[in-house]
């Protein structure tokens, strides 16, 4: 204690020191970098003219498409929270969804998102985060399994045509398709006690190892809480398997919601000469080819991706607006929407934290 207050001591009364936001300067980067290439790039032609005359009926359909999405993915976490005992309200699930997609996509490999969701469940609803974080992981599994299988049905059905049109692409569906497969084997095996405790195990030699953590101690009894809870999920969730079942089903519908928020772009743009399925197919395909790029939101990898998967689509120099519009629509539009959910929750969190404080003051005041 005596040593954090001289180190507190040693730094300027009212400055904290603050941590460098890079993966928003990561992604900021993105943007002026995409812009700059559309700007010097002369094909691209007039994007800004391109884009005011899109037609807005079929850009309502993709944000419609997009919140019925959003509540898919609350009401599957609603759905599997349940089968457990726990309940939230459809509101709580959508504030839970869009907060883990928000975190999701301003963090490297996707990692935010469901520590956070984690944080914010134990605050407001009291779920212990080893239980949350078991519900998080069989969600993100269920998702998982649709999205690789509607993956291999799109990689099957559009082949021939890859193969024709654009071969160089293939090598790297092939590795997301994989890798994604991979990762579904990789959490399952979270759920094997044996696994599950080795984890655990290195977490604690980790913090053991590490001399400038501070409450090393509690750190320890946290990981202890963690690993009892979350067996405690498995062992109560192998009775309850019709959950798993219909979280992988609703997921399906769910993930081809997220990849027909594309084909309303494509037809705002005027095209009618390619049907819904091909080019929910190909979005499938861009989707698991850059999956796993590290960068927040795979920013960068998906807009060089969405180049190369829909050059064939996208004609007439309409494909960098395309992109752009695509990219605000799937990714900035979350973001942007996320972070005034974040500054929201924190002042309403903290007028409500004021209120029980000034509440529990007055019968001091009065005695």
């Amino acid at each position: 204690m005596e040593n954090m207050e001289k180190k507190d001591a040693g730094l300027p009364a009212g400055k904290k020191k603050r941590k460098i936001p890079w993966s928003m300067l990561y992604i900021l980067a993105t943007v002026v970098a995409v812009l700059l290439f559309g700007l010097f790039n002369q094909q691209f032609g007039n994007v800004f003219h391109t884009i005011s005359n899109l037609t807005p009926g079929f850009l309502s359909l993709g944000v419609l498409i997009s919140l019925v999405y959003f509540l898919f993915e609350g009401e599957i976490f609603r759905l599997l929270l349940r089968s457990q005992g726990y309940r939230i309200s459809v509101v709580e699930g959508l504030k839970n969804a869009l907060l883990g997609l928000y975190y999701s996509y301003i963090t490297p490999s996707s990692t935010g998102g469901q520590p956070m969701q984690s944080a914010y469940l134990l605050r407001d609803n009291k779920i212990p985060a080893g239980i949350s974080t078991a519900v998080l992981i069989v969600k993100f599994m269920c998702f998982q399994c649709a999205f690789v299988l509607v993956s291999v049905v799109s990689f099957i059905g559009m082949y021939g045509n890859l193969a024709a049109n654009n071969p160089t692409i293939i090598p790297f569906i092939v590795l997301g398709l994989v890798i994604n497969g991979c990762s579904i084997l990789f959490f399952a095996s979270l759920f094997y006690k044996p696994v599950l405790h080795l984890i655990c195990r290195l977490a604690k030699w980790l913090v053991r190892k590490i001399k400038f953590l501070r409450k090393r101690a509690g750190l320890l009894e946290s990981i202890d809480r963690f690993e009892a809870d979350f067996s405690s999920y498995t062992d109560d969730f192998k009775g309850k398997q019709k959950s798993l079942v219909a979280g992988v089903l609703l997921s399906i519908p769910q993930f081809i919601l997220q990849m027909s928020v594309i084909y309303f772009i494509f037809r705002a743009f005027g095209y009618h000469n390619v049907g819904y399925l091909e080019i929910v197919a190909v979005q499938s395909l861009l989707q698991v080819s850059v999956s796993f790029m590290p960068m927040p939101g795979a920013s960068g990898a998906q807009e060089i991706g969405f180049s190369s998967f829909f050059r064939n689509y996208f004609v007439n120099d309409d494909l960098y607006a395309a992109v752009m519009v695509w990219r605000f629509f799937t990714y900035y539009l979350v973001v942007i929407a996320g972070a005034i959910l974040v500054v929201a929750d924190q002042v309403w969190y903290r007028k409500k934290k004021l209120k029980e404080a000034l509440s529990t003051s007055e019968p001091l005041d009065n005695a």
